[in-house]
């Protein structure tokens, strides 16, 4: 009967030992995950902030373009210089305010790069 209960004393201690050390593992496990999924999230901030940073000089060198082009130019047939004009100002005054919102947020602005403003605006760039 002892040997018996020793034997069941036996089990217990290498059933809660094993919980225990799956209960560490599993902790060592999220831990590693976390911070692999917070230098994922890291990059694809930084890299967000530079697209639309990006996007805002393109819109602009566009934008550039098209006022040297001649009111006549077969590129305007379907939609006027002035429509095109007005679509392209929309579109870099939406980038700008997307990218001054995103920089407003703490958890994104943590990730953008220093060689970029903390806010843009639509004056500084020089054919809106």
């Amino acid at each position: 009967m002892k040997k018996e209960e020793d034997e069941i004393k036996q089990i217990k201690k290498f059933v809660y030992w094993f919980i225990g050390v799956a209960f560490v593992v599993s902790g060592i496990v999220w831990f590693l995950n976390a911070g692999v999924s917070t230098a994922n999230k890291a990059i694809v901030r930084y890299e967000e902030f530079q697209e639309i940073y990006n996007t805002c000089v393109k819109l602009n060198t566009d934008l550039c373009n098209m006022k040297e082009l001649p009111d006549t130019d077969k590129m305007f047939e379907q939609f006027s210089k002035n429509q095109r004009t007005l679509a392209l100002k929309t579109q870099l005054n939406r980038w700008v305010e997307d990218y001054n919102a995103k920089s407003k947020m703490w958890n994104r602005s943590l990730w953008k790069s220093n060689q970029l403003p903390y806010e843009l605006t639509t004056q500084q760039f020089s054919c809106n």
